[in-house]
């Protein structure tokens, strides 16, 4: 769901100026970004190395082989397809944990520009170049619609262009689908991997292993989704997940 908000602006004592027409005798809320808090602390610089290339990176080797066994045997009772969208959505929410390990901001999108200006870019500059409308189209279209968006310039429907992603290392990358017959842009997903992994093995791991301070730590660490306690309907559940918790525990002792 696509919802436009409007937006104000504070003075210098944190007031609310230019804030538009708001509904009378309505509740509204302010919402800001804020990073979910750790559960703890990795417990050292090695073990952040190990989970990002043998899970981060693993999991996204692992739809590689899957895209390669697709392409040698497609010939299954039910249809499969090529991963070209998984495997771009998997990069682009592996590029946002890289960049909140990081943490050269709070929000996730600058802190993704961030980590691309620095890292990524030193493999492709066009990664930067283009970088707001690359995360958009994919990282928002496909994580929260299944499709990468198509983009255009609002009210000037002359300016859209189609927008996809193909899985083979060697398909078109930063260009047009050359078998489209309108304006487009496409990515190879597996070589937006290769170079997300090039970025790391090149110049983030040297970053992470020698230069970050001790807050890396945390920053790498997994989140916990703290509930409100007036949230009822997910406080239930919680109880209701805690109590087959106890019971699969009471059933391995017994």
């Amino acid at each position: 769901m696509l919802r436009r908000v409007d937006v104000f602006t504070t003075n210098e004592a944190g007031q609310p100026v230019s804030l538009p027409d708001l509904d009378p005798s309505t509740t509204f809320v302010i919402c800001r970004d804020e990073d979910a808090p750790a559960v703890g602390a990795m417990e050292s610089r090695g073990a952040v190395d190990r989970w990002i290339d043998g899970c981060l990176f693993g999991d996204l080797r692992t739809l590689i082989l899957g895209i390669d066994r697709f392409h040698q045997n497609p010939q299954t009772p039910r249809p499969l397809g090529g991963c070209n969208f998984l495997l771009a959505s998997g990069c682009f929410m592996a590029l946002e944990y890289l960049a909140q390990v990081y943490g050269r901001s709070r929000d996730a999108t600058s802190a993704a520009r961030h980590y691309v200006a620095d890292f990524l870019s030193r493999v492709d500059p066009r990664y930067l170049e283009v970088f707001e409308v690359l995360w958009s189209c994919f990282r928002n279209g496909i994580v929260h619609g299944s499709w990468p968006q198509a983009v255009c310039v609002r009210g000037d429907d002359s300016t859209r262009t189609a927008v996809g992603a193909n899985p083979r290392i060697d398909g078109d990358h930063f260009g047009p689908d050359r078998g489209y017959p309108g304006p487009s842009f496409i990515i190879s997903s597996a070589r937006l991997f290769a170079d997300l992994e090039r970025s790391y093995d090149e110049f983030f791991r040297s970053w992470l292993l020698e230069k970050s301070d001790d807050a890396v730590l945390v920053r790498a660490a997994p989140r916990i989704l703290e509930i409100s306690p007036r949230d009822t309907t997910r406080v239930r559940q919680l109880s209701v997940i805690r109590a087959w918790s106890d019971a699969g525990r009471d059933d391995g002792n017994v």
